[in-house]
């Protein structure tokens, strides 16, 4: 398509700030937004024929692994990216104080995508911890890699890219020592006040109780791993969300779906969602090694999971959009489709039939209709998604 300009045509447009759609016009020129607006005449750029099809800001995937080369977990920025219908993405702690110089230098300059990081407290990074990839060793398998200077030092050293602090507290990942674990849990939250940064917490079968997690988290923090299977997730028996978790929301604490191989299961989103309206304020992939051809895909096929729950299809767009920009402190960069900003748009259908859609227990839904990405604008330039890995 043409990088020059073009002018968007019929669709139906949602801003990103959760309103219902506008059936008006987007022109992009020069990378930017240049117009919005019903019925806007063609200036000559090449014309996009929307009609049928939703037109969105470029999709933000708040939680991904894509430090290409380093460990067992990570893959291709590209596969995560443009191809999906995602703009920008969000490194969750892959690396740490001793690998991130590589992912600025060698990974963030050559992707299409816009990527940010969150710095693994642990100094290693999350760069092993699989079960089924002896020997079974994770971020904290030592307490003394959750090193607070060195944390603090390389955010000092690269504040263009790293907007938090990330730390994975679950048991095996800590050599099943609680003192590990606490060292990455006090070592988190130490580092982000220094650094004046948010933090996102991973909280899975972790000897460290739900409740203390909860309230130790701060406005602006992040609980990911929202509806994972393990008992010490945030909600009873019955799918109602904790008193810790209603406490923590009220003040300000986000909470993402971060999907992964492990962390999303209908028996705990179905309940949550549609008995106590628990809704997540992101919806991210998780996206690894371990999940990208299934159960997860992609951040439309996740997004698809939660238009089946029944969550409308305007906050299901704000969760991916305007929602995980605020959550990155970008708001004012990314997320809307607004005159003067960066043109990062997505082109999606609502594609209507019968599709099965996976959890990480192998539980299967049959959806009415599931999202697609047809093709995808990153700074004005177009590209065609649904491109095969």
């Amino acid at each position: 398509m043409n990088s020059s300009g073009t002018l968007i045509r019929n669709g139906d447009v949602y801003d990103g700030s959760g309103s219902p759609p506008q059936r008006v016009d987007v022109r992009v020129a020069n990378g930017q937004i240049q117009e919005i607006g019903p019925n806007l005449v063609s200036h000559g750029e090449e014309v996009i024929e929307a009609d049928g099809l939703m037109v969105a800001p470029g999709l933000i995937d708040l939680h991904v692994h894509v430090f290409s080369g380093i460990g067992l977990y990570s893959i291709d920025p590209f596969e995560a990216g443009l191809r999906t219908g995602v703009t920008t993405m969000l490194d969750t702690g892959t690396a740490g104080s001793l690998t991130y110089a590589n992912m600025a230098r060698f990974i963030m300059p050559a992707a299409q995508e816009d990527i940010f990081a969150l710095l693994n407290i642990s100094m290693i990074g999350c760069i092993q911890g699989h079960p089924k990839f002896p020997p079974y060793m994770g971020d904290l398998n030592d307490g003394r890699h959750a090193h607070v200077p060195s944390a603090v030092e390389c955010v000092k050293r690269f504040p263009e890219r790293i907007i938090g602090m990330k730390v994975r507290l679950t048991s095996g990942l800590a050599n099943y020592e609680e003192k590990n674990e606490l060292a990455g849990f006090h070592g988190v939250f130490e580092a982000s006040e220094l650094t004046g940064l948010p933090c996102m917490i991973h909280h899975i079968a972790s000897r460290i109780p739900t409740a203390t997690v909860l309230k130790a988290l701060r406005p602006g923090d992040t609980y990911t791993h929202l509806y994972h299977p393990h008992p010490d997730h945030g909600f009873d028996d019955h799918g109602a969300p904790l008193d810790a978790m209603l406490e923590a929301r009220e003040r300000g604490v986000l909470f993402d779906v971060g999907h992964g191989v492990g962390a999303f299961v209908w028996r705990v989103a179905e309940p949550a969602c549609q008995k106590f309206s628990f809704w997540p304020d992101t919806i991210s992939t998780d996206l690894h090694q371990f999940n990208l051809r299934g159960p997860v895909v992609d951040l439309p096929t996740t997004m698809s999971k939660f238009l089946y729950l029944g969550m409308p299809l305007e906050q299901i767009i704000r969760a991916t959009t305007s929602a995980p920009a605020a959550a990155m402190r970008l708001e004012h960069q990314l997320g809307m489709l607004q005159l003067g900003r960066q043109a990062d748009i997505v082109l999606l259908k609502r594609e209507r039939g019968s599709f099965p859609l996976t959890d990480v227990e192998n539980q299967i839904r049959i959806a009415p209709e599931r999202l697609i990405p047809v093709s995808v604008c990153k700074r004005g330039q177009w590209t065609a998604c649904g491109i095969p890995l």
